[in-house]
C-alpha cells in the first residue's frame, strides 16, 4: 500500500483498517526516546530471516537450511518465541502506532486497544504490511529482497541478482555518508530555513523534516540556476521557472 504524499506529510496518523493509526514520530518523540533507541527500533523492524539469525550468531544454521524450510519460517513468528523480544516488539510497535498495543499470548498476536475496546490486530500475516506503513512514514525504503528462486527466466534471474546486488552497494554507501545524518540534517535545515530553527524544528515529524532538507536543497540549486541565467544567459535559451515546485515526493527512494 503506497501512501500518498499528502498522507506522508501529515502530522497525524493514517488510519489502516483493523491496524490502529500509524504515526510519523516528531523529532521531540524521537529524542524522548533516544536516537540510537529509534534506530534500534526501525532495525528490528528491518529484520528479514538471514539478518535474524546473524544477530544470534547462527548464520551457519541459516545457510545450512533449505529453501522450503526458509519459506515456513516467518520472521513474526520468531521475534515472539520468548518473552523478552515480544516485550520489545511491543514497545516498538506501541511508538509507531497512535493506540496501545497489547500482546496476546493466548492468540499468539498484538491486539490494537483503542478506550478498552480491541480496534485492530497484529498477525504475521499483516505484519510486513504494517511494517512496509512504518517504513513510509519514517522516509525509510524497505531492504526487501525478492525470491529469485520462484524466477524461472536464467536471462532475468540474472538481471534481478545485479539489480539486488547494486542496492547492497547504494545502501552501504548511503549508511557511510555521515552528512546524511538525521542529526546533521536537522541542523542544516534548522540554519538554512527562514521560518525553522533549532527550537521550534523538534515539533516536526521526521518525514517533514527529510521533505523539508530536500526542497531547501532544490530550492538552492534553483536560485543558483536563476541567478546564473539572469547575469550570464545560457546556450539553451531556456529556463524552467516551474522547477521550484516539482514534485520531489519520491522521498522514500531518495534517500
Amino acid at each position: 500500500m503506497q501512501l500518498s504524499y499528502f498522507e506522508l506529510l501529515s502530522p497525524d496518523p493514517i488510519y489502516i483498517q483493523k491496524s490502529g493509526g500509524i504515526i510519523s514520530p516528531r523529532l521531540k518523540d524521537i529524542s524522548s526516546i533516544g536516537f540510537n533507541t529509534y534506530q534500534y527500533y526501525l532495525s528490528i523492524l528491518l529484520m528479514d530471516l538471514k539478518a535474524y539469525f546473524a544477530m544470534l550468531d547462527k548464520a551457519e544454521q541459516y545457510e545450512a537450511l533449505s529453501k522450503e524450510d526458509k519459506s515456513q519460517i516467518n520472521i513474526f513468528d520468531l521475534l515472539i518465541m520468548n518473552e523478552q523480544s515480544t516485550a520489545l516488539l511491543e514497545n516498538i510497535l506501541n511508538f509507531f502506532i497512535k493506540e496501545t498495543v497489547t500482546y496476546s499470548s493466548q492468540n499468539r498476536n498484538f491486539l490494537i486497544y483503542d478506550n478498552e475496546e480491541v480496534v485492530g490486530i497484529i498477525t504475521k500475516e499483516n505484519y510486513s504490511r504494517i511494517c512496509d506503513l512504518i517504513f513510509q512514514r519514517n522516509c525509510i525504503k524497505s531492504e526487501h529482497k525478492e525470491d529469485l528462486s520462484k524466477v524461472k527466466s536464467k536471462k532475468a534471474l540474472e538481471i534481478m541478482k545485479k539489480l539486488q546486488k547494486g542496492r547492497a552497494v547504494k545502501a552501504k554507501q548511503s549508511k557511510s555518508d555521515k552528512n546524511m545524518e538525521l542529526g546533521n540534517i536537522i541542523s542544516a535545515v534548522a540554519n538554512k530555513s527562514h521560518s525553522l530553527n533549532i527550537l521550534n524544528i523538534w515539533d516536526l515529524t521526521v518525514f517533514q523534516v527529510w521533505d523539508c532538507f530536500l526542497r531547501l536543497s532544490n530550492n538552492s540549486i534553483y536560485d543558483i540556476q536563476s541567478m546564473s541565467v539572469a547575469a550570464w544567459g545560457n546556450k539553451d535559451n531556456y529556463f524552467d521557472a516551474n522547477a521550484w515546485y516539482k514534485r520531489i515526493d519520491n522521498i522514500n527512494q531518495d534517500l
